[in-house]
């Protein structure tokens, strides 16, 4: 094959650009080439970014923006790149959270273990705690019989030790963000049932991720304050 040849191959195999109507058209798609970029490395506390950020900050271009996404995830961005116009994340945190069976009817036993183990101490809690250790679970019958006629009763469902009454809606602070912030209260619906049963439904639509997202936001803010003020990092929620 001649020299002719080969450039004329190559020639058809090169993209032909034409201009009209002040646009650009090509009849061969092309492909920026990516610029290089470190892989995601993941965290689950925030003290473990805040401490990498402190030492790595320098080696990006531009400031980093730091994206509380949700109550449970934060990612870090880069400076968008000259050449493919894309962001590096090189950092991102997801939060380790425990299962809280929100709207499910429970035991009242399981319930005050869970109300222990899985929410933040307040006076409110104690409150429902105690509430919920009052409760005996009735299941009897009483017989009376004269000779002629035998009467039963019969006792089911559950019974206050003493006589209280049941707040319908409770503030309580469930472990449902990262555990460095301060976990948001919200509202929930106190429903007791036939057999022992309690159930905690939320009942704030949600308000609480939006509070969350504050928290973990002014954490950031604080803990990288030299980084903020210097406009080295950005916060956003």
């Amino acid at each position: 094959m001649d020299r002719t040849a080969i450039e004329k191959i190559v020639e058809l195999g090169a993209p032909n650009i034409l201009e009209a109507n002040e646009y650009r058209y090509t009849d061969k798609p092309l492909s920026v080439i990516k610029e290089p970029a470190v892989s995601t490395l993941t965290f689950h506390t925030l003290g473990g970014l805040v401490k990498t950020l402190r030492k790595e900050h320098h080696i990006f271009n531009g400031p980093l923006v730091i994206d509380v996404f949700d109550e449970e995830t934060v990612r870090v961005y880069a400076a968008i790149n000259v050449g493919d116009r894309q962001r590096e994340e090189p950092y991102t945190v997801k939060a380790e959270l425990i299962d809280i069976p929100f709207n499910s009817t429970l035991s009242y036993e399981n319930m005050m273990i869970m109300l222990r183990s899985k929410f933040v101490e307040t006076p409110e809690l104690l409150e429902v705690v105690k509430l919920l250790g009052s409760i005996t679970e009735e299941n009897s019958a009483a017989a009376s019989d004269d000779g002629f006629t035998q009467t039963v009763v019969v006792r089911k469902g559950i019974a206050m030790k003493e006589n209280k009454t049941v707040r319908p809606i409770v503030k309580l602070k469930p472990y449902r963000t990262f555990s460095e912030v301060d976990q948001p209260e919200s509202e929930f619906l106190l429903r007791l049932s036939e057999g022992g049963g309690v159930a905690l439904y939320e009942a704030d639509g949600g308000a609480w991720k939006l509070q969350a997202r504050r928290n973990v936001a002014e954490y950031l803010k604080n803990s990288l304050a030299n980084l903020v003020e210097a406009g080295e990092v950005i916060i956003v929620e």
